[in-house]
């Protein structure tokens, strides 16, 4: 026995179903109705209230879509009536109205599978000498459009709206068309297929397994398709695009050659008639005698054809397929990419330092040059203080086993157009800021500062002897001091002792290659830099 109270919360819901479902047809439908005012006015009320707390709960669990947004920069343009957001009732009521009208799609989809399928195979062959025609003559392919448009669509309406009289005798005679009078019959319109009839669910059912096989033959493609293309197997994939190089370089020169036509109809008649029952028959029992022969190893037996032009002859499928691959095994490029690192050694001086009072700094990425950004900002110079902190880039190993100094400091001055140092060169004439030396050991100094214009006055005036008599006594050495005089006016002249600036550096090189994959897991500061 029904529960009452149960049949009722029932009768509410359908009632409730029923007005929503009638909210998502369309206009013209909805105006349709004779009452059409009173259920809008009436049903507006009750069902926009809960589209509206329906959309909201969407809007919660579905996030919104912000790319039209992004590239817009306008909420109004993204929620345009040309490109709806996402809405469960509009899905709905788009599917439903896509459903009702699919049906000439799996139609023609079915007339299709049985015209090549040699179900009725005058309609097979038909379609062979129309296809073999418009091979031999592609001019065709402008008429058949026309064709097409004339005997599958305006004849058919004719015969629509005249049809044959009733046939008055017992006996089944042709029935025969008048095309003389007015029209007997009205015209026939394409309708959408009622939601509650066999067709709908029908198209329901091929749409469904439309998708399945779509979803199928995109797996199977995927499959096939991306080992070959994607670098897995890099012999594979070379030997691939090498191929395809080859051939489009080919085609580019011969392609006018080529007879297409023939190759059309040849391939479009073998791919129609290779259906048909009796052929795959044929084929299927010439298959089954060739594996029968060979099962009695009749081909293949003596020595002489185990050899074609000089090539051994792979006996079973297996062997062949070895046989394509040690073909397409091509030898690839091994030897992973080298680079050269450099790192610049820096040392700084004390002002009034001696000689000797060159400190060992650090060992940075930038010669921290006198015009250097960093330098001009007022920075320190950055970098790892050993030659063991020094790490590759990520990617990248070392090669070589040491570091090396590059003595010819004047090609990396001169390529970076550092300006304000000096630099060595052996045994030649200097050039600019060059010094000559006999022991090249690769530094390049910063030039000192240029005096002010009081000191540019007072060496001005030591040149010429024009200084006070109080400051030419002062200048007046004594005899103990004479020697070491001497000696720091050789030294200011020797510019790689005293007539430098504050800091000086020189370059040292090493060989990476790159790795095959970058190590997991490490974050190590990397102060070498690569060069081309």
């Amino acid at each position: 026995m029904d529960d009452p109270a149960s049949e009722t919360r029932t009768n509410h819901a359908r009632a409730v179903s029923s007005s929503g479902l009638s909210m998502l047809k369309p206009r013209h439908q909805r105006q349709g109705s004779p009452d059409s005012a009173h259920s809008r006015s009436s049903s507006m009320s009750k069902n926009s209230i809960q589209d509206r707390l329906f959309n909201k709960l969407l809007q919660q669990v579905i996030p919104a879509d912000d790319d039209a947004e992004t590239v817009t920069g306008d909420k109004a343009m993204a929620n345009s009536p040309k490109k709806p957001p996402f809405s469960l009732p509009a899905m709905t009521n788009n599917f439903r109205r896509f459903n009702a009208r699919i049906g000439v799609v799996f139609l023609f989809q079915a007339q299709a599978e049985s015209l090549f399928s040699w179900k009725t195979p005058t309609h097979t062959l038909s379609f062979l000498f129309v296809y073999s025609f418009i091979c031999l003559d592609p001019h065709l392919l402008l008429v058949l459009p026309l064709v097409i448009f004339l005997l599958f669509i305006m004849v058919p309406a004719f015969l629509t709206r005249h049809p044959p009289p009733p046939s008055t005798s017992t006996s089944s005679t042709t029935p025969y068309y008048s095309y003389e009078g007015p029209a007997l019959a009205p015209a026939k319109t394409i309708k959408p297929a009622p939601e509650t009839s066999k067709d709908f669910f029908r198209n329901m059912r091929d749409l469904q397994n439309c998708m399945a096989d779509f979803s199928d033959a995109h797996d199977a493609t995927v499959s096939v398709v991306a080992p070959l293309t994607n670098f897995s197997n890099e012999k594979l994939s070379s030997a691939l695009f090498l191929g395809c190089t080859v051939a489009t370089v080919v085609l580019f020169l011969t392609a006018h050659l080529v007879p297409i036509r023939l190759i059309m109809l040849a391939a479009g008649n073998a791919g129609i008639l290779s259906n048909n029952p009796k052929v795959r028959q044929l084929f299927q029992g010439l298959m089954q005698d060739v594996s029968g022969v060979g099962d009695q190893d009749v081909f293949l037996s003596d020595e002489a054809e185990h050899e074609l032009f000089g090539q051994p002859v792979p006996k079973t499928p297996s062997a062949a397929a070895s046989a394509l691959e040690q073909l397409a095994d091509i030898s690839l490029d091994t030897e992973p990419e080298e680079r050269e690192v450099e790192i610049f050694e820096i040392q700084h001086r004390a002002p009034g330092a001696s000689e000797s009072g060159w400190e060992n700094f650090l060992f940075s990425p930038q010669p921290y040059d006198p015009l250097s950004p960093s330098r001009i900002a007022g920075d320190r110079p950055r970098g790892c203080r050993f030659f063991d902190d020094v790490r590759t880039p990520s990617g990248w190993k070392w090669k070589s086993k040491k570091w090396e100094l590059d003595l010819d400091c004047r090609e990396w001055v001169v390529e970076r157009m550092i300006t304000g140092v000096g630099f060595e060169v052996p045994g030649v004439a200097p050039e600019g800021n060059a010094v000559v030396v006999d022991e090249v050991g690769g530094w390049v100094w910063d030039l000192p500062a240029e005096p002010s214009a009081s000191e540019e006055e007072e060496m001005t005036g030591m040149a010429y002897g024009d200084l006070p008599p109080e400051k030419k006594q002062d200048r007046t050495p004594s005899k103990e001091n004479r020697g070491k005089a001497a000696t720091r006016d050789w030294e200011e002249g020797n510019p790689a002792s005293f007539g430098v600036g504050e800091w000086r550096r020189r370059r040292w090189v090493r060989i990476v290659q790159r790795m095959n994959a970058p190590p997991a897991g490490t974050t190590t500061i990397t102060y070498s830099t690569l060069g081309h």
